[in-house]
């Protein structure tokens, strides 16, 4: 059994001025989008940075104090940075030496001497009454480093305080502490 085409014939009624005449026709789809969107560089985890600060006394409008950070990568030796730590904002009380820990993240495992140093900016907000906690959401200011610390630090301070604030840290490389 074979088929034969159907001859198509123009019925009487529909005419080329006659809209009707004019099958409809369907929009065109949108073209598809590539699988492959760039979001960005993979991080991996490649190590811990604690930096201890200087006890300080913040009179409302913000405070500065001095750091002193060590880099644990996850293999190599340590690093050791000095820096500041800058809250714009909300920012009363007296503390003792908070100690802060964030996880870096790069997109490589390995980082070379001094890679940390810059500029990481972001927001801070804690209380204490004695014993006290506050949470430091930094990220670097420079996104070309490839580098990151995870967005939220905790940090541990004994004292009187409260601050809800604009923070900055900024690292320098620096030698090993003097015991």
């Amino acid at each position: 059994m074979t088929f034969q085409p159907v001859p198509r014939t123009a019925s009487p009624a529909l005419t080329a001025t006659d809209p009707a005449a004019v099958p409809p026709v369907a929009p065109a789809e949108p073209a598809p989008v590539p699988a492959t969107a760039d979001k960005g560089p993979t991080r991996v985890q490649s190590g811990l940075l604690e930096c201890r600060g200087e006890s300080a006394t913040a009179y409302g409008l913000g405070s500065t104090r001095t750091v002193s950070c060590e880099y644990r990568p996850a293999s190599g030796q340590n690093q050791y940075y000095t820096g500041t730590l800058n809250r714009a904002g909300l920012d009363f009380g007296v503390s003792d030496q908070p100690s802060m820990l964030w996880m870096v993240l790069a997109t490589s495992g390995r980082l070379g001497p001094g890679a940390l140093a810059g500029e990481y900016v972001g927001f801070t907000s804690g209380a204490a009454l004695g014993s006290g906690f506050s949470a430091n959401v930094l990220v670097a200011k420079d996104a070309n480093t490839g580098i990151a610390l995870q967005p939220l630090s905790v940090s541990a301070e004994n004292g009187l305080s409260i601050s809800v604030a604009a923070a900055s840290l900024t690292l320098q490389p620096s030698g090993p502490p003097k015991h």
